[in-house]
């Protein structure tokens, strides 16, 4: 009986001094611990970790970029034929409106050098002029784009475009005689007119979008108006899909079609 009671009491024993030794190792764990100088808990660690950083809203929405437009040319007319090439630059700024529909403003310059080749014909003779024509002008195009559809996870996308412009034309002639051709006394001309074409887009990061347009694929309307020393003159023209299309196949290029227009978006 005395050996049992040894027994239960070795026991009791070495219960209590676990329970204490785990006691002791509890208190450490809640204990205060200096750090460079100041005195943190285990839960002020934990709530000392640096916030993320929230992106402000108008970073979020806000947008510009730079486009860049190159093309030959080659556009045939009843009494002229026009050869040459052309670029221009044209930022942008716009504003996020919606997920799929941006509003933004493109507005810009252009520089042209291309030979025109025409036909004059007077009272009994016919014959031919060359003239070496530059041209410089600007351009502000506001425009509405809804996207259609995203592909890769949603680095992809297509996009429907519109947008209307106006601009002026200032032509100036560098070889030939103008004489009884159409830049005789010619000042400027004024550009407007609407399109509407697709865009395909691919972002990169949250920061950085590559765009490229497809003016081929386009519909629209424009309009000039020339200026000239003594008289004004107007003319229009429509242009559609089939028109350019056939225009491509039978190899007559019309401005701005034979060309690659493409750019790059940033966000803030």
């Amino acid at each position: 009986m005395n050996k049992m009671y040894l027994i239960i009491a070795a026991v009791m024993l070495s219960a209590t001094a676990a329970i204490a030794q785990n006691s002791h190792i509890a208190d450490g764990l809640a204990s205060v611990t200096a750090v460079v100088g100041e005195t943190r808990t285990i839960e002020d660690s934990v709530a000392a970790e640096p916030p993320v950083k929230e992106i402000p809203l108008w970073k979020q929405k806000l947008y510009y970029g730079y486009n860049f437009d190159i093309y030959f040319h080659h556009d045939s007319r009843p009494n002229r034929t026009e050869n040459g090439w052309s670029i221009a630059l044209t930022p942008e700024i716009g504003w996020k409106l919606k997920e799929r529909v941006y509003l933004g403003l493109r507005f810009g310059g252009s520089y042209a050098n291309y030979k025109s080749s025409f036909i004059v014909t007077e009272i009994d003779t016919t014959y031919y002029t060359d003239l070496r024509i530059h041209v410089g002008s600007w351009e502000v195009a506001p425009y509405v784009r809804y996207r259609l559809k995203t592909l890769f996870n949603d680095k992809l996308g297509i996009w429907l475009e519109a947008h209307l412009y106006t601009g002026m034309d200032f032509p100036r002639v560098a070889e030939g005689n103008v004489t009884h051709t159409d830049f005789d006394g010619l000042r400027h001309a004024v550009t407007y007119g609407f399109q509407l074409s697709p865009v395909i887009t691919y972002q990169f990061n949250r920061k950085s979008t590559f765009q490229m347009f497809f003016s081929i694929l386009s519909l629209g309307y424009s309009g000039t108006a020339y200026c000239y020393t003594d008289h004004n003159e107007y003319t229009n023209d429509v242009i559609i899909f089939s028109g350019k299309l056939s225009n491509l196949i039978a190899n007559q290029f019309t401005p701005g079609l034979y060309g690659l227009k493409f750019g790059i978006q940033k966000s803030f």
